[in-house]
């Protein structure tokens, strides 16, 4: 299966991938969910993506998670000019392979991702991280800030070569994403302790 520049899908495979079997059903089932947009509605501009929960050693999952990453942030570009993905991790923020490259892939596009982890736990997040920690705010307040920093701040930097970022382009995308995550500090539940 193969979706081209209108959307259409042809028979044949994805990148010049054949595909088979339970693969292909995974495949088919996240297209027709992108393509109905039941992951992002028309007027939204941020999709929430959560992980797949934890499956060892299965290399289609990761696929299919990467696959699915990049069909939603395509289906938001094709209605939006800046975009943002929300993605929900397990309860620390830790995303499982293939959807992490899928994320990072994105960032490295220009598209802002904020790391929730599930539940009401705040989540862990790396110094060399490219993505944005929503700490713990929910899923619908992530993704309203998101959408305001999208129209405030504008995209973030594209790297002109995914995977292999200079120095220049990283240290702009970095600039970039401080002042998303500066918007996302500002806005974090008050935590008060008791006895």
């Amino acid at each position: 299966m193969f979706i081209d520049r209108e959307g259409l899908i042809s028979p044949g495979g994805i990148a010049g991938a054949f595909i088979e079997g339970m693969m292909r059903r995974i495949i088919c089932l996240i297209i027709a969910t992108i393509l109905t947009g039941a992951a992002a509605s028309a007027t939204s501009r941020v999709a929430v993506i959560e992980d797949a929960p934890w499956s060892p050693n299965d290399s289609q999952r990761d696929g299919a998670a990467e696959l699915e990453v990049m069909l939603c942030v395509a289906r938001l570009q094709h209605d939006h000019q800046a975009v943002g993905v929300v993605g929900i991790g397990d309860r620390h923020g830790i995303f499982q392979e293939g959807t992490r490259r899928g994320l990072e892939l994105v960032v490295q596009h220009g598209v802002p991702v904020v790391r929730l982890a599930r539940g009401t736990q705040a989540c862990l997040g790396g110094a060399d991280d490219l993505f944005i920690n929503g700490g713990m705010l929910s899923p619908e307040a992530a993704s309203a800030l998101l959408s305001e920093c999208l129209a405030r701040h504008g995209a973030l930097p594209s790297i002109r070569i995914a995977g292999q970022p200079s120095d220049r382009e990283l240290s702009a995308l970095r600039e970039k994403l401080k002042l998303y995550q500066a918007e996302f500090n500002a806005h974090q539940p008050t935590l008060m302790a008791s006895r």
